[in-house]
C-alpha cells in the first residue's frame, strides 16, 4: 500500500467510525433511559402491589376470624380498629352484614372504623345511613370467588377523596355467607409514588384506573417534544402506570462522548499507521509474535501463582494448621485443569459465624480466572459489611452484572454457619446442591433441596431467595463443583451422582481425618489414566462441638422487636418452614413480646427457640403477668382505662397450637408451641 493513500483511507475510516459511534451512542442512551424507566416501574409496581397485598391480607384476616365474634360487637370494633393501626395506609375498614341478618337492627347493619388522622381512629355502627347493598364493591364481592373483588376508583362522599375498595365475602361456621368484609385506600399515596417514580424532573407519570380514566398524574405531555412512553399493568387492581420521558434526553451527553471518541479515533488511526509500517517487515512481525508468546507464558505463570494465593492453595488443605478453630473442621482443595482455572472457594470467620463460598465460572483459562478473582474479592469485601448470605449474593451479583459485555457468569453457593447453634443460612445461584453427611457410621447422606435462582453476572437487579438447614455435632456439609461429579474414566464413564455420594459415605471421617485427601484419592482411583476435563473443587465443613439452644436476650424496648423477629425468621428458614407459617409465627412472637414490653415492667427479655415441636419461649424478670389469662379489651373506654390484653392475645391463641404461662423463681415464662 502506498503512503499517499493512507490519509484518504484514514479519513474514510474516521467518517465510518463516527457514524457507527453516533448510532451506538443513540442506542445506548435510549437503552439507559428505558432501563431507568423499567427500574422505576419495577419499584413502583412492587410498592403498589405491596400495599394491595397488605389490604387483601387485612380483609382476609377479618373474614377469617369474624365468625367467632358475630354476636360480640366489642370485639368486632376491636378487629376493624386493629386493622387500621396495623396498616397505616388504609383509610377505612368495615364489616357489612346481609339484609336483615340481625332482625333487631333492620335491613342495614355494619361495623366500621375510619382514620381521622395519623393518630386517631374512630369506629361506629352503620345502620341505615346509606344503602351499601347497591355499591359496586358489595355486589362485586357477593359475585366473586375466594379471591375477593377490587373495585374501580370512586369519590367518597364523606371525605371528598378518591378511593377504591377491596371486599371479600365472609362465611359463618356453616359456610353460609353472612356479610362482606372490606377496606378502603385513598389515592394520596399514589401522588407521592408518581413523584418518586419520575426518572427525570421533566418526565410525566400518570396512573390509570381499570376503565382507562386518569386517577392521578404529575403533569401533561406537550406536543412540542417527542416522548418515550412506557406502560405497565399493576395487578390485582388492574391499574396502569405510564411514564413519559422527553426524547431530548437521548441527546444529552452525546456531544462530549462524541468528542472524546473522535480524539480517540484520531490517535488510533495514527497508531494504526505506525503499526502498518511495522507490518511491512516480516522479521519485525516474527519478533513481535515471539515476544508476545513469551510474555503470555510469563503472564500465565504469574496468573497461576496469583490464583493459588487468592484461593489459599499455598496452605495445607486442612484449614486450621495451628489448631485455632476447635469448634469446626473446614477443609478445601482445588485442582485446575490448566495453569489457571475458573473454580473458586473462600471462607471468612467473624466471631461465631463462618462465611463460605464455592463457585464455578463459565469458560476456561485467563478470562475465567479473572472473573473468578473478581468474585472472590467481592465476596471478601461483602462479608465484612453484610451479614445475610442473600445480601452478600446480591452485592456480588450487582457488581458482576454491571458492564459484563461478554456475558460471563458464575454459579455460586454462599453460606453462613452460626457455630454455637448449628444454623446454616445459605443462598444458591445456580450451583450444585451440597450434600449433608450424618455423623454415625454407616454414613447416611442427604442432598439439600435448593431454590436454584440464577447464576451471578446475568441480572444485577435479581432478588435471590435465602434458605437454611441445621447442622449437628459431627455432621458434615460437602460442597463441590461439577468437575468432580462429571469426571470420566478411561472407558468414558461419568462418575455421576450415585457414585459421588458413595465416595462421600465411605470416606468422610466423623473425627479429625483428612477428608479432602481421602475423597480426592477415591476420585483419582475412578479417573485412572483418563485426562482431566474440568477444574475440580471440594470443600467440607464439619461441626465438632455440641450445638446450643437458640437464645437471644434484649432490653425491654419496642425497638428490639426486629432482633427477635430476625432470630425466629432465620431459625424457621433452617427448619424449612413455608412463608405463610413463618409469617404467622413472627406475628405471634411480636404480639407476645409487645404485651411483655407494655405490661411486665421487666428490664430485659430472653428468647429461646427449639424444634420438634417448634417451641418459642419468652422469659422476663418483670412483675407477675399472665398473658394467656387476659380478657378482650373494651374499646368503649379511654385508652388509659382499658384493661391489659385484648385482640393481640386472641390472635396469639389462633396462631399457636399450645400457649402456656408459668412463674418460676420470680421469672415470667411464656411458651408458644407450633406443631410442624
Amino acid at each position: 500500500m502506498k503512503m499517499k493513500y493512507l490519509p484518504i483511507l484514514s479519513a474514510l475510516f474516521l467518517v465510518i467510525a463516527m457514524t457507527i459511534q453516533f448510532v451506538l451512542s443513540y442506542q445506548r442512551n435510549r437503552a439507559d433511559i428505558m432501563e431507568r424507566i423499567d427500574y422505576k416501574m419495577e419499584l413502583a409496581q412492587k410498592d403498589v402491589i405491596h400495599e394491595l397485598h397488605d389490604m387483601s391480607d387485612a380483609v382476609s384476616d377479618i373474614a377469617t376470624y369474624l365468625p367467632q365474634y358475630i354476636n360480640d360487637t366489642t370485639t368486632q370494633h376491636q378487629m376493624v380498629e386493629s386493622v387500621l393501626w396495623r396498616y397505616p395506609n388504609l383509610f377505612s375498614c368495615y364489616i357489612c352484614y346481609i339484609p336483615y341478618y340481625f332482625s333487631n337492627q333492620g335491613k342495614h347493619y355494619a361495623v366500621c372504623a375510619m382514620r381521622i388522622n395519623k393518630d386517631s381512629i374512630v369506629s361506629y355502627n352503620l345502620e341505615a345511613q346509606f344503602d351499601y347493598f347497591e355499591r359496586e364493591w358489595y355486589k362485586g364481592a357477593m359475585q366473586s370467588d375466594e379471591n375477593g373483588y377490587w373495585s374501580r376508583s370512586y369519590n367518597d362522599i364523606d371525605t371528598d377523596s378518591l378511593i377504591f375498595t377491596y371486599s371479600l365475602k365472609a362465611y359463618d361456621d356453616n359456610d353460609n355467607v353472612f356479610g362482606v368484609a372490606a377496606a378502603d385506600y385513598t389515592l394520596s399515596w399514589a401522588k407521592q409514588l408518581l413523584q418518586d417514580t419520575r426518572p427525570y424532573e421533566d418526565a410525566v407519570c400518570q396512573l390509570y384506573g381499570p376503565g382507562g380514566t386518569v386517577i392521578v398524574k404529575t403533569g401533561e405531555m406537550s406536543g412540542e417534544d417527542d416522548w418515550i412512553i412506557s406502560e405497565k399493568k399493576l395487578s390485582p387492581a388492574e391499574m396502569v402506570l405510564m411514564i413519559g420521558v422527553p426524547s431530548h434526553h437521548l441527546w444529552d451527553g452525546m456531544v462530549k462522548t462524541s468528542l472524546i471518541i473522535f480524539i480517540t479515533l484520531i490517535i488510533g488511526i495514527l497508531v494504526a499507521g505506525i503499526l502498518i509500517r511495522r507490518l511491512w517487515s516480516d522479521q519485525e512481525e516474527y519478533v513481535r509474535v515471539e515476544t508476545a508468546n513469551k510474555v503470555l507464558e510469563q503472564e500465565l505463570r504469574i496468573a497461576s501463582n496469583i490464583q493459588k494465593s487468592i484461593l489459599r492453595m499455598g496452605e495445607r488443605s486442612k484449614v486450621k494448621p495451628d489448631n485455632r478453630w476447635r469448634d469446626i473442621d473446614l477443609q478445601a482443595a482445588l485442582v485446575p485443569m490448566r495453569e489457571v482455572g475458573g473454580d473458586l472457594y473462600d471462607y471468612y470467620r467473624k466471631n461465631d459465624d463462618l462465611f463460605f463460598i464455592i463457585g464455578d465460572v463459565s469458560g476456561k483459562s485467563v478470562p475465567a480466572a479473572m472473573f473468578m478473582s473478581a468474585t472472590v474479592n467481592l465476596f471478601r469485601s461483602a462479608v465484612r459489611r453484610l451479614q445475610s448470605p442473600k445480601a452478600i449474593m446480591e452485592d456480588i451479583n450487582a457488581v458482576l452484572s454491571d458492564n459484563n459485555p461478554s456475558m460471563m457468569f458464575v454459579t455460586a453457593f454462599v453460606g453462613r454457619l452460626h457455630i454455637p447453634t448449628g444454623q446454616v443460612l445459605f443462598c444458591n445461584a445456580g450451583h450444585l446442591p451440597p450434600i449433608k453427611v450424618y455423623g454415625n457410621k454407616p454414613h447416611h447422606t442427604t442432598s439439600i433441596e435448593l431454590i436454584p435462582n440464577i447464576p451471578l453476572g446475568y441480572d444485577g437487579k435479581f432478588r435471590f431467595e435465602e434458605q437454611g438447614l441445621l447442622l449437628a455435632k459431627d455432621e458434615t456439609l460437602v460442597l463441590y463443583t461439577d468437575g468432580l461429579t462429571e469426571a470420566r474414566n478411561e472407558n468414558h464413564e461419568m462418575l455421576g451422582k450415585e457414585r459421588w455420594r458413595k465416595i462421600l459415605e465411605d470416606n468422610i471421617s466423623p473425627s479429625d481425618g483428612d477428608n479432602v485427601k481421602a475423597i480426592s484419592n477415591a476420585e483419582i482411583a475412578f479417573i485412572g489414566n483418563a485426562e482431566q476435563t474440568d477444574d475440580m473443587t471440594l470443600m467440607t465443613i464439619r461441626l465438632t462441638q455440641d450445638v446450643n439452644l437458640m437464645t437471644v436476650r434484649v432490653e425491654n424496648r419496642l425497638d428490639q422487636l426486629p432482633v427477635f423477629r430476625t432470630a425466629l425468621h432465620n431459625f424457621g428458614l433452617c427448619l424449612g418452614l413455608d412463608k405463610r407459617t413463618l409469617k404467622r409465627l413472627e406475628l405471634a412472637l411480636e404480639e407476645a413480646m409487645v404485651n411483655i414490653i407494655n405490661y411486665s415492667q421487666a428490664t430485659d427479655i430472653t428468647l429461646t427457640i427449639t424444634h420438634s415441636p417448634l417451641t418459642i419461649t419468652l422469659t422476663d424478670n418483670g412483675i407477675p403477668f399472665d398473658t394467656t389469662a387476659q380478657a378482650p379489651a373494651d374499646t368503649a373506654q379511654a385508652v388509659a382505662e382499658r384493661q391489659i390484653g385484648g385482640l393481640g392475645i386472641a390472635l396469639l391463641r389462633q396462631i399457636a397450637d399450645e400457649l402456656h404461662y408459668r412463674r418460676i423463681d420470680n421469672i415470667n415464662e411464656l411458651t408458644i408451641i407450633k406443631n410442624i
